[in-house]
């Protein structure tokens, strides 16, 4: 049965000139960008909890920026095995680590099963999101929800399971969890706006 591709062409042929080019250190607190690649079964436990049952992780250090990609071993049809990149998990580690926060959300809408108001997208990571909805009280009705539909600008609509965690006024601090397959919807969703974020990081 043949697997299909989780990552684009580009995106692989990024990941393949890293491989290609020469890897390089750079002393800590240099402007220089580096690139720094490694292939770990040692997966810190924030990360684990996000990539699911990964066995293997491939770790690429761009910037300020890791990219822990869930990695399967796969046999072809002639017994080879091959690698089988998933969708990274963008993690900055600027003092904290944490996921990658997305800000400047318009192109993101939000619904609710119990509100139809506008509600606006101030960030979002693979982990989590903060709302601003009309009001104080607004933002009390929606603490009680636990689910919420999140649009993306092409059409695709995930739901979305929602703990709320901190409310400061009319906006609403929340972590969220997806299935497996909206997961990799939005972690691939997020990887493609850090790459156009940050080009300069991408550029082999």
């Amino acid at each position: 049965m043949q697997r299909n591709v989780i990552l684009s062409e580009e995106e692989r042929g990024y990941f393949a000139a890293l491989f290609d080019e020469e890897i390089t250190v750079v002393p800590a607190g240099s402007d220089n960008l580096s690139h720094m690649i490694s292939v770990t079964a040692e997966v810190p436990k924030l990360i684990g909890s996000l990539l699911g049952q990964a066995q293997f992780t491939l770790l690429a250090e761009v910037g300020h920026y890791k990219l822990w990609f869930p990695m399967e071993m796969t046999l072809d049809e002639f017994g080879q095995l091959n690698p089988v990149l998933g969708i990274p998990e963008v993690v900055e580690y600027a003092g904290n680590q944490r996921s990658w926060r997305l800000t400047e959300l318009d192109e993101l809408s939000v619904s609710n099963a119990s509100y139809t108001g506008k509600v606006k997208v101030l960030s979002l990571s693979s982990t989590g999101m903060a709302l601003q909805l009309d009001c104080a009280e607004v933002a009390a009705q929606m603490r009680l929800s636990s689910e919420i539909t999140l649009q993306l600008p092409d059409g695709q609509l995930l739901q979305l399971s929602m703990v709320p965690v901190r409310q400061h006024g009319s906006m609403l601090a929340t972590r969220i969890t997806a299935c497996k397959q909206n997961r990799d919807v939005l972690r691939r969703y997020l990887f493609q706006r850090h790459r156009q974020r940050h080009p300069a990081l991408y550029q082999a």
